[in-house]
């Protein structure tokens, strides 16, 4: 209920800021569409996370995901712009010197919401694209624009040192 609450607050939060304006009829239609949304999207949100319905001291913490949410935006951003320049410097370069692979990536995370939030984030990023996940759920295969090493260390350390390990902090299980 609390997380409910909190995610209604935060769209209403965001509808009024893209509105530009604080009018009472402005925040009564936030508040509207905040809830529709949080209403539609609850299967979402109930099917992955028993503690949803649990009171605050029952290890509920809307406040400290949202900021962690926050923070794997952070992340991202930094690594979208690191690779666009990676990226960048490959096509500029006289002559082209990549070496693309796909490359086996052992997964940490585990549900499903994880998994494809990941998916998604290695995909937006230019130089890496998410291929497929494996039937047990235990491997990523990712296409990479350069791999240095032969087994594709360097990229898999670089995916769970940043996305990986923040989409697990953002949308793992709670603890």
């Amino acid at each position: 209920m609390v997380a409910s609450i909190v995610r209604v607050l935060i769209l209403t939060l965001i509808w009024v800021a893209l509105q530009g304006s604080l009018s009472p009829g402005n925040i009564l239609l936030g508040v509207v569409f905040g809830a529709a949304i949080v209403r539609l999207s609850r299967p979402l949100f109930e099917a992955n996370d028993p503690t949803e319905h649990q009171p605050l001291s029952a290890g509920v913490r809307p406040l400290r995901r949202l900021w962690r949410s926050l923070v794997l935006l952070l992340v991202f951003l930094r690594e979208l712009v690191v690779s666009a320049l990676q990226v960048a410097r490959y096509t500029l370069q006289p002559t082209l010197q990549i070496r693309p692979a796909i490359i086996e990536y052992p997964l940490d995370v585990q549900t499903p919401r994880e998994i494809t939030v990941l998916a998604n984030l290695i995909s937006l990023t230019p130089g890496t694209l998410s291929l497929d996940v494996s039937p047990d759920y235990r491997y990523l295969y990712v296409h990479a624009i350069s791999v240095y090493s032969e087994d594709g260390a360097d990229v898999i350390e670089e995916i769970k040192g940043s996305l990986e390990k923040h989409v697990a902090r953002a949308l793992g299980p709670r603890e």
